[in-house]
């Protein structure tokens, strides 16, 4: 029928631009011809990141519509969004910190109803068993009484791998803000500090950073 090849046809509209975000996004201009065991090596390590791979093969066409957009009885497609951090602006930093986290979102994102959102941190590998907190802060653009950060989230950790570990937030709430009042969002910086005060979160590479 006429609209069920016209909702197929936004389907794969929409996933085009799905494989068109995610090889910019690599700087690649179409999809390398290359093994799934590579590309695993090639992008970061977060979960979610790593389960869409294990669903679907990254090579050439393989991608279908129907696998990765679903749709309910009322015909509401969902999408799964992926978004990697990017450095804030200097307007929040203080000497050049803190360098991490914004997120950017294009207006037809941002339109959208949020069901589910995860915030995936990476934090180091520990030798011993340690209690770990991890914290998330609003940031807010530097005025001459300092910084403004706000704590919105903070969690206790026990934390016993030595692999390093993901772990996952939920987002939800502050996403749907962002949405709400996007010139809010100047972006989160996110702690975890052990008992003796380092912190074991990874924003960006270096040190430490080996298991992303």
């Amino acid at each position: 029928c006429p609209v069920c090849l016209w909702r197929r046809h936004s389907k794969e509209l929409r996933l085009e631009s799905i494989k068109s975000q995610i090889l910019s996004k690599l700087r690649l201009k179409e999809a390398p011809n290359i093994t799934r065991e590579v590309v695993k090596q090639l992008l970061p390590k977060a979960p979610p990141l790593q389960q869409l791979l294990d669903l679907h093969d990254f090579q050439g066409d393989a991608l279908q519509p129907d696998d990765y957009l679903e749709e309910d009885e009322y015909h509401a497609t969902t999408e799964t969004v992926i978004s990697m951090a990017q450095e804030t602006d200097p307007v929040v930093q203080i000497e050049g910190n803190p360098h991490c986290c914004f997120f950017n979102f294009s207006p037809k994102i941002m339109f959208t109803k949020v069901v589910k959102a995860q915030l995936w941190v990476y934090l180091r590998p520990v030798q011993h068993t340690s209690t770990v907190y991890l914290q998330i802060l609003r940031l807010k653009p530097v005025t001459d009484e300092g910084s403004r950060h706000i704590r919105i989230r903070s969690l206790k950790i026990d934390l016993n791998s030595r692999i390093g570990h993901w772990q996952s937030i939920d987002f939800k709430h502050v996403l749907q803000n962002w949405f709400k009042q996007p010139q809010n969002n100047w972006g989160i910086e996110i702690n975890a500090f052990d008992p003796n005060g380092n912190d074991l979160a990874v924003t960006s590479l270096g040190p430490g950073a080996e298991g992303l």
